[in-house]
């Protein structure tokens, strides 16, 4: 019995712990046509955070991929301010998560923080996203009034893995 209680909270410990980790990501969209993909994370102050992967052929930046992806999304709101040298994005919205800000707080970060993924790691964008052009298979992310990287996304069924692997554990234990 004692073996019993001590696999089920470690069960209970996986299962709660992989589901916190799925936590951040609230809905995944897949919008758009064409042979190249890339990935646009939003991630909001209240933890919440929105992965799009959109579809595409003709050459675009990553302000054309965030307005494409915004505007294919029922749901969806993307407000920016147009200049000469680009546009700066000052909200986004998903459904009832919406944040918006211009940067104009002192010391509060209250505007969007741009990413892009080199070599597998976020880095902060030191140019606008109207300069970068994607290529297939990149990543951008949008993060709201922090300098935090993006929210880590486990890649799919990696809980389910972890679940069944201490299933497989404790049923091996038990025999």
């Amino acid at each position: 019995m004692h073996r019993t209680v001590s696999a089920a909270a470690a069960f209970a410990a996986i299962a709660i712990s992989s589901s916190h980790a799925f936590a951040g990501i609230v809905a995944s969209y897949d919008v758009g046509t064409g042979a190249s993909t890339s990935t646009i994370q939003v991630d909001f102050t209240n933890g919440n955070a929105y992965q799009v992967t959109l579809r595409w052929d003709t050459a675009m930046n990553g302000f054309d991929a965030l307005q494409a992806a915004t505007s294919a999304i029922t749901g969806a709101a993307l407000a920016y301010d147009a200049y000469p040298f680009g546009n700066f994005v000052t909200g986004i919205g998903f459904d009832a998560d919406y944040e918006y800000g211009n940067g104009d707080l002192w010391p509060i970060e209250n505007y969007w923080h741009y990413w892009t993924e080199v070599n597998g790691q976020w880095e902060m964008a030191m140019f606008g996203a109207s300069d970068r052009m994607l290529a297939d298979g990149s990543k951008d992310a949008w993060v709201f009034g922090s300098s935090d990287l993006p929210q880590a996304v486990p890649a799919p069924g990696a809980a389910e893995i972890g679940v069944v692997c201490m299933w497989h554990r404790f049923r091996r234990k038990r025999r």
